[in-house]
């Protein structure tokens, strides 16, 4: 039995042409994988809240959601790591010192202020109803936050990572996926990696067992760490430069030809 874990967005789905649905020929290839006895999850940077029923339809055993930052297996979570207060505070801190927007993610819901048009506006565009919590305690969520992310400029990303590491140190991580969209900063402590690595000590298995299949930067540690990681072609260099295999982009069904070529 190994264990199969698949990135979302420019993996699963082809989110760089607006594709927001698990395609018929990677769908099949999901179900043959299962009915051989391999147990297949997502491993995605988005929490619970943004899994949209479409995502959730192969029928997954278990889930890897929030970088690595939350684990369940069938529908129970069985891990869950936090930023910590006073990590959680710093980084709001240094977000609004600058004049950024954000949003607070915890396990079961996020957080934002509607005053912050930037992040309600990115996540009209890509498709998700206004699911923001925007009454609540700030103290209260900064407690039980798992990451922050904001609205960062292309241009702008490399400088505020530098500004990230003066000011908080090396217990937080920024990420963009290389993308134009949200600018993701969590601890150190929480990765795919990591997730995975909970979800194989509750199967018995272990990294020679597991595959994984991703495309960002957020997806760097997982295929290091996964006996076969599997890179897409439209994935970023550094990224393809670490795994075992590449395989062609998402818009050409490259995960069901990987899939096909493995299993």
């Amino acid at each position: 039995m190994a264990a199969l874990f698949f990135d979302v967005d420019g993996t699963l789905i082809d989110s760089f042409h607006d594709n927001r649905v698990i395609s018929p020929a990677v769908r099949s290839e999901l179900a043959r994988v299962q009915s051989l006895g391999h147990k297949i999850f997502l491993s995605s940077g988005r929490s619970r809240k943004l899994l949209t029923p479409n995502l959730l339809e192969p029928g997954f055993d278990g889930l890897v959601l929030v970088n690595g930052g939350v684990v369940e297996m069938g529908d129970v979570p069985i891990y869950e790591e936090r930023m910590g207060y006073d990590l959680a505070r710093a980084t709001v801190d240094f977000l609004v010192e600058r004049g950024l927007e954000y949003q607070l993610v915890t396990a079961n819901d996020i957080y934002t202020l509607r005053s912050h048009s930037l992040i309600r506006s990115f996540f009209d565009d890509i498709g998700h109803e206004d699911f923001f919590v925007y009454d609540y305690d700030l103290d209260e969520i900064l407690s039980i936050a798992i990451k922050v992310e904001s609205i960062v400029d292309r241009d702008d990303r490399e400088r505020i990572t530098a500004e990230a590491a003066e000011v908080l140190g090396p217990a937080i991580t920024c990420d963009g996926h290389g993308g134009e969209g949200t600018f993701e900063l969590y601890p150190t402590a929480i990765s795919k990696a990591k997730g995975i690595e909970v979800a194989l000590g509750q199967l018995g298995l272990g990294p020679k067992d597991a595959y994984a299949f991703g495309d960002g930067t957020n997806d760097l540690e997982m295929l290091e760490y996964c006996g076969c990681g599997v890179a897409m072609d439209n994935a970023q260099d550094e990224v393809k430069a670490v795994a075992d295999l590449v395989c062609p982009p998402v818009w050409e069904d490259g995960l069901a030809q990987a899939l096909s070529q493995l299993f």
